[in-house]
């Protein structure tokens, strides 16, 4: 037999449980510290009220007017000057150099020291001089030729002449001027002859032939100044045999 008394196991548990629920208070007790603290603590949370105050009081701040360019913001300031640049480029092409000039200087004054105001400086300085002007004037002619518009492409090429008289530029100028006023006859010769067939379909009665005449004149020259009667003629045929089918 063992000299040591034999311990029951149910004496174990039991002292093992007690240990157990002495350690649950005390968490529970820590816990009840933690979470029970008083709030003034922490500090207060503003109300709806006090933060809509704070943005009534914001927006109505007195803001600082602009009074003048000089008190504008730099990107306005900046807008301006390049506003005027483009103003004295667009006078430059017009011939007007003086006046482009003056734009230049308001843009220097602006914002000084601008590269695009330098830039178009050099650029004036060198349509101010007679081939400078010189180009102008054919750029002008051919932008005139392009448009149909051929007394204003002579216009611009008798100013050239004054310039340069045997420049080869002015008689190439005119020769294409030229080719395209016979191109342009030749059109409005086709076009005046599908709207004399849309007429002659008309007085027949026979208006899709009168539509197809028409639609062909239309698709050789769109622009043609003869198409804006034949297109009145042809709706009041359209209508006249409307109304007799009625």
């Amino acid at each position: 037999m063992s000299p040591f008394p034999v311990r029951l196991p149910g004496f174990a548990v039991t002292r093992f449980a007690v240990i157990g629920a002495v350690g649950i208070v005390m968490l529970g007790g820590a816990a009840f510290f933690l979470f029970d603290r008083p709030a003034a603590d922490a500090p207060p949370a503003p109300t709806k009220q006090a933060a809509k105050d704070a943005a009534k009081d914001a927006a109505s701040a007195p803001r600082p007017a602009v009074t003048n360019l000089d008190d504008t913001p730099d990107e306005a300031v900046s807008d301006r000057a390049f506003h005027l640049i483009g103003q004295a480029r667009r006078l430059a092409d017009h011939g007007k150099f003086d006046e482009a000039n003056a734009k230049l200087a308001e843009a220097d004054k602006a914002v000084p020291g601008l590269s695009e105001t330098a830039e178009a400086r050099r650029k004036i300085a060198e349509l101010a001089t007679p081939d400078g002007r010189f180009a102008i004037q054919l750029s002008r002619a051919r932008t005139a030729i392009g448009s149909d518009d051929y007394a204003a492409a002579e216009k611009e090429l008798a100013e050239a002449a004054k310039l340069k008289p045997e420049a080869p530029e002015i008689a190439q100028l005119r020769q294409e001027m030229q080719a395209a006023q016979q191109k342009e006859a030749k059109r409005s010769s086709r076009v005046a002859e599908q709207l004399a067939a849309m007429r002659e379909s008309i007085a027949r009665k026979d208006i899709a032939g009168a539509d197809r005449a028409f639609n062909e004149a239309s698709r050789i020259d769109i622009l043609d100044p003869a198409l804006d009667q034949a297109r009145v003629e042809l709706a009041q045929a359209h209508d006249a045999a409307r109304d007799k089918k009625d």
